[in-house]
């Protein structure tokens, strides 16, 4: 299976009850990828440095924890073991740029091991 991939996003919504991802998440290229996805009908995933790949409908709580660079190899098995469990082929990385915005770097690290180590292929597309 192909799906579309995204990381999350600083800017959340502060409910205190869980809910959707897709509205937990306070960012235009998630919605994006997200409409693109549906478009498509096509899987989507949300890369969270919390949570590994995470569905938009998946129910969350308020968070707020970025993945820092030290923290990538200690998120690798988790995603790796995603990658393999929801039998994902391959993967469509909607991302910022690494080199312009150093926040996203570590997100892209981390799915780049972990396609790596599981043999799916990863094709980096730059968001609009």
């Amino acid at each position: 299976m192909s799906t579309l991939v995204t990381y999350c996003s600083r800017k959340k919504r502060r409910d205190k009850a869980p809910i959707p991802a897709i509205d937990r998440y306070v960012s235009e290229r998630i919605k994006n990828v997200w409409r693109r996805a549906k478009a498509e009908n096509r899987t989507m995933l949300i890369l969270s440095g919390l949570l590994g790949l995470i569905s938009p409908d998946t129910l969350i709580r308020f968070y707020d924890k970025p993945l820092l660079p030290q923290e990538v190899g200690q998120m690798v098995d988790l995603v790796a073991h995603q990658l393999l469990w929801l039998k994902i082929g391959s993967v469509e990385y909607v991302t910022e740029d690494i080199w312009t915005d150093v926040q996203v770097r570590p997100y892209h690290d981390l799915l780049a091991a972990a396609c790596k180590r599981e043999r799916v292929k990863m094709v980096i597309k730059h968001a609009p």
